[in-house]
């Protein structure tokens, strides 16, 4: 009798903590949200306000969204789709645009002081004017991008490839270029770039 009770009480025991555990784990599952999911309702406030600091829009769909103006300082925009958005004058200071898609997008005169650009895709981009100082452009597709006239004091590029980019005028102080790709590139004086031509 005495056995049975002290079985009872050890299964009993064991099942409670087995409840709070799968409810421990349960609640940590519900609230670890996929860091690649954007918010719809940052999404709404975006594109109606223009005005979402701090936003978290990883993978969404902004494809030719009209943004010109807009603040996105220290947004995270991972993945998202923002091909053929007009994202002009915009505030993306500190931003995280990592392997986000930004082909034909025009940048011009965007804020984007620390932004994290690492493997974006900025084909045909036009960043002509913007303020990239300090941002992490590794390994980022700018293949016929539009750099007239940006700052891009200290910007990391890695093997950024700069195929037939445009950066005439641009301010390329301590980027240390010795990896990024030059082909048919317009240099910061003018001249012609070729050095990683087939």
């Amino acid at each position: 009798m005495e056995n049975g009770m002290k079985m009872r009480n050890w299964a009993a025991s064991l099942a409670a903590v087995c409840v709070g555990w799968c409810v421990g784990l349960i609640v940590l599952l519900g609230f670890a949200a996929p860091s690649w999911a954007y918010l719809q309702e940052d999404v709404d406030m975006l594109m109606n306000d223009k005005d979402c600091p701090v936003c978290i829009l990883n993978e969404a769909d902004l494809a030719g969204a009209q943004l010109s103006g807009a603040n996105l300082k220290v947004a995270s925009l991972t993945g998202a789709n923002l091909t053929g958005a007009d994202l002009s004058k915009t505030n993306l200071m500190l931003s995280e645009l990592i392997e986000a898609d930004l082909t034909n997008a025009s940048l011009a005169g965007a804020q984007m002081n620390g932004a994290q650009l690492r493997d974006a895709i900025l084909t045909g981009a036009n960043l002509s004017g913007a303020n990239l100082t300090q941002a992490n452009l590794e390994d980022a597709n700018l293949v016929g991008a539009k750099l007239i006239d940006t700052e891009m004091t200290a910007a990391v590029v890695g093997v950024a490839n700069f195929t037939d980019a445009d950066l005439t005028g641009a301010n390329l102080r301590a980027v240390n270029r010795s990896r990024a790709i030059f082909c048919h590139t317009t240099m910061p004086d003018g001249d012609e770039e070729n050095r990683d031509c087939d």
